[in-house]
């Protein structure tokens, strides 16, 4: 294998199980939905703990799981540094740069630049190991990472893609850009499902298949495919876990995990924890977060007490503008989207928001949050544990590395597998 393997992916993933399993009812459910009794499942003065921070830049700290020197309790200063431990991976090494040219990243967003700098390099150092016949990039957009690996290193690139229009956008963009006439990225309108047959005819052993930010069960489609008809490599980045929930059969996939005595099994609530991002955040950004929840935990609140709605959860998206006026304000809007005729009057809403007793458990269930969003990383690594260990089990030879900057692009875990000769 290129890189050398070193973790023992069934040890991590038993031993993230078992931290998991005494804080199952914190993990699956939604803090919100377990009103009123929000936060019975967390320890009191784990709660108590967090609230003493009052610092602003100490919370954000938090939010980034950067706990030393701000968590003092032994018990929960215990708890962030196992997952810390548990979390941990190696790093992709440092490969010569890619070459470049000024139109290279020309209306490139920062996030997909340092994706591409990162990640074609390595896939240029496989290829040419593996003396790959060609690159697959599935669900490949426009195929801007497609586009990077023919131009810069003349690599034979097929790119696979539902949307025709995306595809479309991407060979005008070839056509501008392109460096050698005779090496273009081949565009296939295909979906992409391990059952589909033409997905399947696409794919053939000595081929290197790459997904990046596979959206929820594609990422499966992916592995299961690549697996089945035995093509030499993959490298797979899931992202959007909660959509896993739309299919059976999407976690848990290897004999492994199955046989444990308490395999991780996520809901819906737990699978968008996996999926949580960790991007960058100011001052302004942290005020707003704090005000949308403490909105929307007020709002739930009333649904649930004074209008007997305990399940009406979604209120759709609400313009950032409406956050600046008072409760009362948000309340009536909610109303609205939602079709109940409110029974309160503005003034009304505005003072059952400033209830002292409400707040006060306001504040305990945004410390909750803080405990809970720890452990979202554990949940993402277990599920593509679950996938490494199913690839082994089935002849190869896998590596999890961390191949982004976190706080550019959250889902940085990078899934490589190479079948064994």
């Amino acid at each position: 294998m290129l890189y050398p393997y070193k973790m023992n992916f069934k040890k991590r993933l038993k031993d993230i199980a078992d931290f998991l399993q005494p804080y199952q009812r914190m993990w699956q459910n939604e803090i919100m939905l377990m009103y009123p009794n929000p936060i019975q499942d967390y320890p009191s003065d784990w709660i108590e703990e967090i609230i003493l921070v009052k610092d602003k830049d100490l919370l954000i700290r938090l939010e980034k799981k950067e706990f030393q020197g701000i968590i003092q309790n032994p018990e929960l200063l215990d708890f962030y540094v196992r997952i810390e431990e548990l979390s941990t991976l190696q790093k992709i090494p440092e490969l010569p740069p890619m070459p470049e040219t000024p139109f290279s990243f020309l209306y490139v967003i920062p996030k997909k630049q340092h994706e591409i700098r990162k990640l074609a390099p390595f896939i240029n150092q496989i290829y040419r190991h593996k003396s790959a016949e060609a690159v697959v990039d599935i669900g490949g957009g426009i195929g801007l990472l497609a586009q990077a690996m023919v131009n810069h290193y003349d690599l034979k690139v097929i790119s696979l893609d539902m949307d025709g229009e995306l595809q479309e956008t991407g060979k005008r963009r070839h056509e501008k850009n392109a460096k050698n006439p005779d090496n273009k990225v081949q565009y296939h309108k295909i979906k992409v499902h391990s059952d589909e047959e033409a997905f399947k005819n696409i794919l053939k052993p000595k081929m290197v298949t790459i997904g990046l930010h596979t959206c929820g069960p594609l990422a499966n489609d992916q592995i299961t495919a690549t697996a089945s008809l035995g093509v030499n490599t993959l490298i797979n980045f899931g992202c959007c876990y909660h959509k896993l929930s739309k299919r059976e059969s999407t976690q848990n996939l290897s004999s492994f995990a199955k046989s444990l005595p308490f395999p991780v099994d996520q809901s819906p609530f737990c699978l968008t924890l996996a999926s949580r991002a960790h991007k960058k955040m100011d001052e302004k950004d942290f005020d707003f977060k704090i005000k949308v929840k403490l909105y929307r935990y007020m709002m739930h609140f009333l649904l649930t007490d004074e209008y007997d709605l305990p399940n009406c959860t979604s209120l759709g998206n609400t313009a950032h503008k409406v956050y600046d006026e008072s409760f009362g304000v948000y309340a009536l809007e909610q109303f609205e989207r939602i079709k109940v005729i409110p029974r309160h009057s503005k003034e009304e809403l505005d003072a059952y928001f400033v209830n002292v007793e409400r707040q006060e458990l306001i504040q305990k269930m945004l410390a909750a949050g803080l405990i809970r969003n720890a452990m979202g990383r554990l949940l993402e690594l277990y599920l593509l544990l679950d996938r490494a260990i199913f690839l082994e089990e089935q002849g190869y030879k896998v590596e999890l590395m961390e191949f982004f900057d976190e706080s550019i692009s959250p889902r940085n875990i990078g899934l490589v597998a190479e079948r064994e000769n």
